[in-house]
This record gives structure tokens, sequence and C-alpha cells, in this order.
């Protein structure tokens, strides 16, 4: 076990050479919050949305940081005011969906469940109860600030260090240092209060511009410093200035931040610390039969006290498959443990070796302190995959509160059911990961699971995709917000609506509603003969798949009851690509979903070239199309028909040799069924005057 001694002496010679170089603490944190208010001196009811602000900090001192941005219609000077506004302030709110005056973002998070108009932006009421929820977060960087004045030249140094606790996620390259210049004890008129109101946090400037400075080459234990300069404008009082300087993701998410009068500030970015933390680089790996995989997993004894930590192994393996972990050379199956001491780090290796069966490991080591038992659980999560050809990749979108993960066992149990034993699934956030390190390379077939999660797609995962299908593999993607999203939303980068046109060969026509509840199928070779299949609301009151129709080389091959397409069949080269505009789950019948991934599986794996001869007959003639009053059908012999609307009803139905009087029919589009003793044949038409 001298790899365990070689880390855990890496880690804490690392840990210690910081605290000697910086004035940033390396000790795990939770995260501050940074509280950016909408107002303007003629918006009467901002100054109950200032009062809110102020007492989130004095209930949370030293945890938030206000910065109140002057801008729109309300803070727009009337003549003989002062202006406050800013050349960054239209471009913030720009992107946070203001519903009205006052608004804050907390930490420029989407809270879905208190958003008050479907963004970022919250309405006073909710300010409160979004920043606990930050408070409660861990940070997976701590931020130190200083800051130097010269008063002869009026020149603020700032100097911002970021060290992170913890590295970025795969396929992240890059965060961003803000800096924002902060006035206090600006007196001057405010509606519903005073013409000799005292207004606090106001934003002067962006030292580091509209969205900030980038950083990247970050991993974990990374020490970032950068130093700024600004030269104060005369109208500032320096005395009544700060700064505050805050990491975020992207444009919309802060992760933290801290705050600094700006002359002579000090912060080194303790906020509260964190009892501990889980991290690792090793979150997907690849293995062969009887080959030990090990993941390193840094615990960190986030306190400057001795502790006792209990780490507990859980994991989602075939049951063939030897899974351990081990912690100071000791070996545990289950639960371990750990006694700490102050600001120790140590080693966890995860160990998972494969034998007979093919399939995916999915390990969870979680962290608690019995010496402080009030605290959140800590969660880290690695998966190892053996011998895998068919892969269920399920969605890593958030946004609807859905997870994806909890459909994957709906595809398991139906491609088992088709006779697949060498699948397994892994999340859509690793499989950038996966794709880099070769674990795609002998997939055949990937089933991406989207369920009704947005966003859909990222960037790298459809780079990814396109690879695969480039390289000949075959794909299934499934969902209900597919469409809509690439069409409109959150997954709309040129890279990804390429993919839905040309990959997926599709076109977005609507958003669907509750009547997309049924599908019946085309004469095609892989899906005919489907017929009457139910959807339902899987989400609990958001049913809408999206109605989609084919491009290029695509074909539909599944309708809802209007007639447009739920489901495109296509090729690209040797690759076989079907889209789903619904998901799995919404299949009401086990049967049905079973039907529809067995069909797919069996195209894909070339085990018939014609899989639905006992589901439909060849094409029946229909005519005239569009028809007045009667329709003629291409048979010699009875048969039996039903006729349905476009909600799935059935108008007509009954037996014929040859003729259908369908004149007391409104106009529209329909769907008949025509049934023999060979099998059943689905075709549309068209009912006109």
């Amino acid at each position: 076990m001298k790899k365990l001694l070689f880390w855990s002496l890496i880690l804490t010679l690392l840990h210690s050479a910081i605290i000697a170089q910086s004035i940033v603490t390396t000790r795990p944190q939770k995260k501050a919050v940074v509280l950016e208010e909408f107002t303007g001196m003629n918006c009467p009811a901002c100054p109950s949305g200032h009062s809110i602000a102020e007492g989130i900090v004095t209930n949370n001192p030293g945890k938030t940081f206000i910065i109140n941005i002057h801008t729109g219609g309300y803070a727009a000077p009337d003549v003989g005011q002062p202006d406050y506004r800013t050349s960054f302030g239209n471009a913030l709110e720009g992107q946070v969906n203001l519903g009205g005056y006052p608004s804050a973002t907390i930490n420029r998070h989407l809270f879905e469940d208190l958003t008050e108009n479907e963004g970022t932006a919250l309405s006073r009421a909710n300010w409160a109860q979004a920043a606990e929820r930050i408070f409660a977060q861990a940070s997976p960087v701590n931020v130190g600030l200083s800051t130097s004045y010269n008063s002869e030249t009026r020149v603020v140094s700032i100097n911002v260090d970021a060290y992170y606790v913890e590295g970025l996620p795969f396929g992240v390259e890059s965060n961003f240092i803000q800096v924002a210049i902060l006035e206090n004890n600006i007196i001057g008129p405010q509606a519903g209060a005073s013409n000799n109101y005292n207004h606090k946090h106001m934003l002067r400037h962006l030292v580091t511009g509209q969205w900030g400075d980038e950083i990247e080459g970050i991993e974990q234990g990374s020490l970032i410093n950068r130093t700024y300069t600004y030269t104060l404008n005369d109208n500032f009082v320096p005395e009544n200035c700060e700064v505050v300087a805050f990491i975020t993701e992207t444009k919309q998410e802060v992760i933290t931040g801290v705050k600094v009068p700006l002359i002579s500030g000090l912060h080194n970015g303790e906020i509260e610390s964190d009892y501990g933390r889980l991290v690792t680089n090793n979150i997907i790996q690849g293995s062969e039969q009887g080959q030990s995989a090990e993941s390193n997993v840094s615990l960190i004894n986030g306190l400057g006290e001795a502790q006792n930590m209990i780490l507990t192994l859980t994991y989602d393996a075939p049951e063939d498959w030897e899974i351990n972990f081990i912690v100071d050379s000791e070996i545990y199956t289950e639960t371990a443990n750990i006694n700490m001491t102050a600001d120790e780090v140590k080693n966890v290796i995860i160990s998972v070796t494969p034998n007979g069966n093919a399939g995916v490991a999915h390990c969870i080591l979680s962290l608690e302190s019995s010496d402080n038992p009030g605290e959140d659980e800590k969660v880290v999560e690695t998966f190892v995959v053996s011998g895998v050809d068919n892969l269920i990749v399920n969605g890593s979108g958030k946004k609807n509160n859905i997870t994806s993960e909890q459909y994957a066992e709906l595809y398991k149990f139906g491609l088992n059911a088709a006779g697949c034993n060498t699948l397994g699934a892994i999340p859509g956030y690793t499989l950038e990961q996966a794709a880099e390190l070769g674990l795609l390379d002998n997939v055949k077939n990937i089933y991406f699971n989207i369920g009704g999660t947005i966003p859909v797609l990222t960037v790298g995962q459809t780079i990814v995709l396109i690879n695969f299908i480039d390289a000949g593999g075959n794909l299934l993607m499934a969902g209900q917000d597919i469409g809509q999203d690439i069409a409109h939303d959150y997954s709309s980068e040129f890279k990804q609506k390429i993919f839905f046109q040309n990959y997926l060969a599709s076109s977005f026509l609507d958003n669907g509603d509750n009547q997309n509840n049924l599908i019946n199928s085309t004469e095609d070779a892989i899906y005919g003969g489907i017929s009457q299949v139910v959807l339902y609301d899987a989400y609990g009151g958001s049913f809408s798949p999206d109605a989609i129709k084919a491009r290029s080389t695509g074909s539909d091959v599944l309708y809802y009851p209007n007639g447009k397409a739920a489901a495109v069949k296509s090729y690209k080269g040797t690759s076989k690509i079907v889209y789903f505009a619904f998901g799995m789950e919404q299949v009401q019948n086990v049967d049905s979903r079973n039907d529809l991934l067995e069909r797919t599986y069996n195209w894909f794996e070339d085990l018939t070239t014609n899989i639905c001869d006992d589901y439909y007959l060849d094409k029946i003639n229909i005519y005239p199309n569009p028809v007045i009053d009667k329709i003629f059908l291409d048979v010699n012999s009875e048969v039996q028909f039903s006729i349905f609307n476009a909600v799935g009803q059935i108008v007509k139905n009954g037996s014929t040799t040859r003729v259908i009087d369908v004149s007391e029919l409104e106009n529209g589009t329909y769907i008949i069924q025509i049934e023999s003793g060979e099998g059943t044949s689905v075709e549309r038409f068209t009912k006109i005057q």
C-alpha cells in the first residue's frame, strides 16, 4: 500500500505549501451569497427590497454581499436627478428575465420553484429562502481578496486569490473572476422614501468587465492569483467604497464571493468552514474481466480540529463483481470509521473488479462526521464500465426537477427482454470523459434517455454523439422536449441544431399538447403495425410530447392522432438512428414499451431484415386521398376497419370488401386501421368537402 502513503504525503505537502503562499484559506468552505438587486431611485417599492436585503445580511453576517444595480425605467433620472446607472446594468438585467422591481438574483441561480418569470430573477418575498439554500451548499473554490489604495493617484490595487478545493467538472474548461466597485452613503432621492435617502452597495464599476476575467487550467489544489488596478472616478468617495470579488461558472451562476473595504481591505475567504469533503477526478473508467479498476478519492478534514469520519460505500453492479474501498491500507466493503487529525487529507481507493458479466458499476461513497452529526452528507460517485456494447446514457438536464436516471431501468428491462445481456448505464455528465478514455470504442448502440429533462444536451455531448455516429454507431434518442429545447431554449447552439437536423433528420413543428396521447405506425418495415399505443403524463403536470417532421434522409414512422409525427427513423452512412419525441416512461403499457425497444434493438443488431412481418400487411392502397364521400380499398376479401379522429377516438368501424362511406365525417385528418387474417395495415387520409 505504498501508493496510499505516497498520495497522502503529496496532498499534505501541497495543502501546507499553499497556506504559506497565499492569503486565501485552503479549508473547505460553504458558499457565500452574492445578492444582485435590480433597483431604481424612482421605484416606490425598492426601499422595501433594500430593507429585506439588509435583513439577510444582518441575519447572516459575513456570508451575504449585496450589489445594488440601478437599471431600467425606474433608474432613468428625471430633470434635476442624479444618474446612478452604469454601462453594465442593462446587460445584467437582460439575462435574468426580470418580472418587476425590486427583483434580485441570488448567486444568479435558477430556483425553479421560486422564480418570478422563469428566469433567475426573484421577487423580494423569496430572497431569504433562496439565500438559505445557497448557504448550505459546499463551495468548490475559496476566494481571498485584498486591496491597496493610493490616495494621491486615486488608484486602487485589487488582489484576488482563488483556491480550488475541487477541480472543475469534466468538460468545463474555465471559470470567471468578477470584481465590482461599490459605494455606500450616497445621499439622494428615492421614491417611497425621501430626497435624502442613504443609498448603499451601489454598483459603480465592474473592474473585470461585463462578464469577468476568464481563468483556465483549473484542477483540485489550483491556486489562481490575479491583480487588477482601477482609478476611482473623481465623484467616488474612497472611504465609502467597497470591493466585491466573486467567481462565476458562466454568466449565470455565481459560486461564491467575498467583500472588503476599498482602502486596506483583507479577506482570507473564510465564510463558514465545511466539516469535510470527498473529491475525485476518477469519475469513470473502463476495465476488463478480472482486472481491478481503482478510483482515487481525496478525503479532507475541513476543520482545524480532529474528528471521526464515517465512510459508507453502496453500489449497483453485476452480482459477480468484487467491490471495496481502502483507507490507510485497510480494506472495507461497507462502512469505515476514520479518525482524522486537524486539516488532515487522506487518500481513499475505490476498487472494482469485473468478473464474468458485462455491465457498469455505479459506486457511491458517502461521508458523515460523527462529531458533527447535523451536517449534510457528502457524496462522490464513480463508474466502471466493462464488456458493454449497448450503452444507456441518462440525460444530465435538471431544469424540470426531473432526473432521467430514474427511467434507466425501463430501458434495461426492455433490452434484457429483447435478449441484450451486454448493456449498462452511465449519466450524461460522464459521456465526454468516457469518449476521451476510449470507452465508446466497443459500443455499438447508444440509447440516450432524455426523459422530460432539459437542457437535453451539452455541446460536448452533442460532439460525442456526432463522432459516435460518424464512426458507425447506432443511436436511439427519446424524450419529451428534445425538439423544443434545441429549437428554442437551452440546447440551441449551432452544433446542436446541426445534430438535430442532419443526424436526427428532424424538424421541430410544435411543442405538442395533451392530445398527443396516442401513437400509431406507418407501413415502416421496423415500426409498422404499432397501433393505439397510449402515452401518459409521467412527470406530474407537464405532458406535451413534441410534434416533429422528418428531413432529408429521415422518414416519419410513428404518428399522433393529429397526423403529426411522433418518431423519425434515419440513416447516416451505415449508422441507424431513431428519434422518439416522447420518453419511454410515457408509454403506459409495459408490453408496448418493450416492443418499441425490441424492434429498435433488433434493427440495430441486424437480427432480421423485416422484423414486423407478424405485425402488418404490405401497404393496402386507399383512394382517393383526399376523399369527399367514399374510400375505396385495394383488397380482394372482407377486412375489418377502424377509423380514428385527431384525438384517437374511433369514429367509424365495421367490415367491408372494398368501399367505406365517410361522407358523414367532418373535414380533417384521420387514421384508418385495416385488419385481415394476414395482419394489420395503418394508413392516413384527409376528408374534405
